[in-house]
């Protein structure tokens, strides 16, 4: 007698899924630890006093800024992409091929972290690569949604109250490349404001959606209504 529980489609299509799930889970792990190297320590020799221990690490001020930034959006790609596939149950080449560009586009990110935190402040074109990785990201995972769901590869297909807010971020990053251009020398704070008002209006978007959702459901406590008035 066979001891295997389940279908062996079913079962390959979970190694496949779960091959899937480790190479991208390693690709965001080792992208997190690689922007903590741009943290250099300050050399100053032996016996540095404390004034200048304090301004060597304020000179890195935009470096900790970078890397703080870079670490929040990389953990939120990875919350949205876990959210994306926790119904999958089998793969597609296409779905593998979206996966694999927003794993390009992460491995990427430590690079223009690194490039935002030395030269952000002085360059729009450094917004402009920043913006233009992770809306790739961004990009990725709203193809991953449409392939999970137009191929029919997530159980509970549909819509989701957390919809609005990754299209509002990929509005907000695509908005950061011009503004790094008209404000010179503030485009990290122009990112930054362009993220925190896509964050709050996607905040405000999906609470309405929640409430208009539990609004429109019928009580559990109210019994139906009988037709014939009995």
């Amino acid at each position: 007698m066979s001891t295997l529980s389940t279908p062996p489609d079913e079962a390959v299509g979970e190694r496949s899924t779960g091959r899937l799930f480790g190479l991208s889970d390693a690709v965001f792990a080792i992208a997190m630890t690689l922007l903590a190297l741009d943290l250099g320590v300050p050399e100053l020799g032996e016996h540095p006093t404390e004034g200048a221990l304090r301004h060597a690490l304020a000179a890195q001020g935009s470096h900790y800024l970078a890397f703080l930034l870079s670490f929040y959006v990389t953990s939120v790609y990875w919350r949205r992409h876990h959210a994306e596939m926790r119904g999958v149950r089998v793969t597609h080449p296409a779905l593998v091929r979206r996966t694999m560009i927003l794993l390009l586009a992460v491995s990427a990110l430590p690079f223009a972290s690194n490039l935002l935190g030395a030269y952000g402040s002085e360059a729009g074109i450094v917004i402009a690569v920043y913006a233009g990785v992770n809306a790739v990201a961004m990009g990725a995972l709203l193809l991953i949604r449409w392939t999970a769901r137009h191929h029919r590869l997530d159980a509970g297909a549909g819509p989701r109250p957390e919809d609005p807010e990754l299209w509002l971020d990929l509005v907000a990053m695509l908005l950061a490349v011009p503004a790094g251009y008209l404000f010179p020398g503030h485009g990290v704070v122009a990112l930054m404001a362009l993220l925190v008002i896509s964050g709050r209006l996607g905040w405000f978007v999906t609470r309405r959606r929640r409430r208009r959702g539990s609004g429109s459901a019928p009580s559990s406590g109210a019994a139906p209504r009988d037709p014939s008035g009995g």
